[in-house]
């Protein structure tokens, strides 16, 4: 939820929206109370003025989880769908890096299949699903699936924002505790 908070911060809080770039596991830390802290900012650019993205040369973006249609091209889109993929990660406990690129596309299919049928627990990461009482579990997993999902169609208009992605998993976390 803090990435997407910090995210969306980037996108809708400045005068020229600031596209962070590089999305991935090893840019997000915890501190000492377990608050969320992005860092390395070095491939962040903002969007120029009248402008709905930029193309980018830097070096960097091979790190990033890359929306499938933009290989040099980032706007918010292509964020929301790196976070996405960010998302399914956290819920599978599989790393996207591992994979070949057809596999990560194997591996968002492969949710979306037991999303639709209600499977959780054959995606899931184990470690999540101890602990959490039966019923609580699947509306959990399932609402936090759907909220990936909703990040990663493959077509940029029908992903969700990264302020609406924000706040369903604030919601989530509301109705949780």
């Amino acid at each position: 939820m803090e990435v997407a908070n910090v995210l969306t911060y980037l996108h809708t809080g400045f005068s020229r929206p600031i596209m962070f770039s590089g999305i991935h596991p090893s840019v997000i830390l915890l501190d000492e109370n377990y608050d969320v802290k992005l860092f390395d900012f070095s491939l962040s650019e903002s969007i120029p003025e009248g402008k709905t993205h930029i193309i980018t040369g830097k070096t960097g973006w091979g790190l990033s989880i890359v929306a499938p249609e933009l290989a040099s091209i980032v706007n918010e889109k292509s964020e929301v769908f790196s976070f996405g993929v960010l998302l399914v990660m956290l819920l599978t406990g599989k790393s996207i890096y591992s994979f070949e690129i057809g596999d990560c596309y194997s591996l968002l299919d492969n949710v979306k299949k037991y999303y639709q049928i209600g499977r959780f627990s054959k995606i899931a990461d184990p470690i999540i699903i101890v602990g959490c009482p039966e019923i609580d579990q699947q509306q959990k997993l399932h609402d936090f699936t759907g909220i990936a999902l909703k990040c990663v169609y493959k077509s940029p208009g029908d992903r969700t924002t990264m302020i609406d992605a924000a706040k369903q998993l604030k919601q989530m976390n509301r109705s949780a505790s």
